[in-house]
């Protein structure tokens, strides 16, 4: 992983709040600090610039295991229904799918 994404990583996550609701937009102002120059255009060269996108998310789950305080609430209680609708479907042993 390229040096500088995890502190650029988390300042943005820190200064942005909507950074947090949506990893292409982080993706993009992680670009922007650390390649000004591949930023306006469609990342052609991203193989050139060793910015690496799992590397962002990567650093962004690691963000948020220290501060989970700061998680986005709505994609967290998103997550726990469908965990909840994904347990009740599949947690008895006698398991039939719905087909919806």
């Amino acid at each position: 992983m390229r040096k500088g994404i995890k502190e650029t990583v988390s300042k943005l996550l820190l200064e942005e709040p909507y950074t947090r609701e949506n990893d292409n937009y982080l993706i993009m102002r992680v670009a922007q600090e650390l390649e000004p120059n591949l930023a306006g255009s469609m990342f052609v060269n991203i193989r050139f610039s060793k910015l690496s996108f799992e590397g962002v998310t990567r650093a962004r789950r690691n963000f948020f295991k220290k501060n989970p305080h700061l998680k986005p609430l709505k994609i967290t209680m998103i997550r726990e229904k469908e965990e909840q609708a994904y347990r009740i479907e599949y947690g008895n042993e006698n398991h039939i799918p719905s087909l919806y």
